[in-house]
C-alpha cells in the first residue's frame, strides 16, 4: 500500500472530484493521510474535498486549506459559475485549522515513504518547501499532473504549452519545485488529454452509489464548461467526450501504471514569455525524472471507470 498525501484545485474541472472518488475506491492499494487545498477561496475547495471524503466514510482525514493565490502572479484563479455549481451539489465537510504548507511538511516527517500527488497548481508545495528546505529528502516521491513534453493534441489541433494549467497558472511555484530534487514523475497533458470519460460511464456512474451519483452530478456541469473553453482554444472536442480524465490518469498511475508507458527523461522547467515550459534537456543537463509519454487511453479510461463504480 502507498501513502499518500493529495493536494487539489478541486472545484474546477470536475477530474479532481474525479480523482478523490478514485483514492476510495482503493482502499488496498492506497492509503489517503491528508488532502490539502488550493486556489482561489481554497478553503470552500476544501469543504467540497472534506465533503467527498465524508460520503465515502472517510471523514477522519485531514483536510486543510492552503494557498488562495499564485506566488507572485495575483488575481490568476476567479471563481466562476459553474464552479458554484458544482459546488452545490456536493456535500461540504468539515476543514482542519491548520495550514496546507504545515500539513505537507508534517505528513512528510511523520509517515515513512510518502508520497505527494499534485493535481493543482504547484503553489503549496512551494511553501512547504519554503518551510523546510529539505523536504525532496523526506518524502518517497512527487506524482505531478502536469507537463507539456513533446505533442498535446485536442482532436487535430495541437495545443501550446499553455494548455498545461496545473504547472503554467503558477509557473514560479512550479520552477521551485520542480527544480527541488524531488524523486518526480510527470503525468503529462501529452496523455490525459487523450483519456476521457465517455458518456455510456457517465449514465453507468449514475446508477452506482451515493459518491459515484454525485460525481455524476458534477460531470453534467461540467461537461458543457469544458467543450466551451476547448473549442474556444481551437480544438475539436469529441461527442462522446463528458470529462477529461487528467487527474484520474494520475492517480491510476500510482495503483497500476501498465496503460502509460513511461521514460526517464531530463527535464528542465523554465519560463519562456511568461509561460512555464518543461523542456527535454541533453543528458547530464536538467532534472531527471520519470515522465508519461504515452497511453493506452481505452485501456485506462475502462479501469479507471470499472474502480469508480465500487463507491
Amino acid at each position: 500500500m502507498r501513502a499518500i498525501l493529495l493536494d487539489t484545485d478541486i472545484g474546477g474541472d470536475v477530474d479532481d472530484s474525479l480523482a478523490i472518488g478514485l483514492v476510495l475506491a482503493c482502499p488496498d492499494e492506497l492509503e489517503l493521510v491528508a488532502v490539502t487545498s488550493v486556489s482561489r477561496d481554497a478553503h470552500a475547495r476544501a469543504a467540497q474535498a472534506a465533503g467527498l471524503l465524508e460520503l465515502g466514510g472517510c471523514a477522519e482525514i485531514d483536510v486543510c486549506a492552503g494557498a488562495d493565490e499564485a506566488v507572485l502572479r495575483l488575481g490568476r484563479w476567479p471563481w466562476t459559475e459553474h464552479e458554484r455549481a458544482m459546488a452545490a451539489v456536493c456535500h461540504q465537510g468539515a476543514v482542519s485549522d491548520e495550514p496546507a504548507a504545515e500539513r505537507i511538511v508534517r505528513a512528510a516527517r511523520e509517515v515513512d515513504d510518502l508520497e505527494i500527488v499534485m493535481i493543482g497548481p504547484m503553489t503549496n508545495l512551494a511553501h512547504a518547501l519554503a518551510l523546510d528546505p529539505e523536504l525532496p529528502g523526506r518524502v518517497a516521491g512527487v506524482t505531478i499532473m502536469g507537463g507539456h513534453i513533446r505533442e498535446v493534441k485536442i482532436g487535430d489541433f495541437v495545443a501550446r504549452p499553455g494548455i498545461d494549467y496545473n504547472l503554467c497558472t503558477d509557473p514560479e511555484a512550479s520552477v521551485t519545485v520542480l527544480g527541488a530534487g524531488f524523486r518526480t514523475t510527470l503525468v503529462t497533458a501529452d496523455v490525459t488529454l487523450q483519456t476521457w470519460l465517455r458518456r455510456a460511464d457517465l449514465e453507468r456512474l449514475e446508477r452506482g452509489g451515493p459518491v459515484a451519483r454525485t460525481l455524476a452530478e458534477q460531470v453534467r456541469i461540467w461537461e458543457p464548461r469544458q467543450r466551451t473553453i476547448f473549442t474556444g482554444l481551437g480544438g475539436q472536442v469529441d461527442e462522446d467526450n463528458v470529462a477529461f480524465l487528467h487527474d484520474p490518469l494520475t492517480l491510476w498511475a500510482l495503483v497500476d501504471d501498465a496503460a502509460l508507458e513511461f521514460e526517464e527523461l531530463s527535464i528542465v522547467a523554465t519560463q519562456q514569455r511568461g509561460i512555464l515550459r518543461t523542456l527535454e534537456a541533453p543528458p547530464g543537463m536538467g532534472a531527471e525524472m520519470r515522465v508519461a509519454t504515452r497511453v493506452d487511453a481505452a485501456a485506462a479510461e475502462t479501469a479507471i471507470v470499472d474502480r469508480l463504480l465500487r463507491l
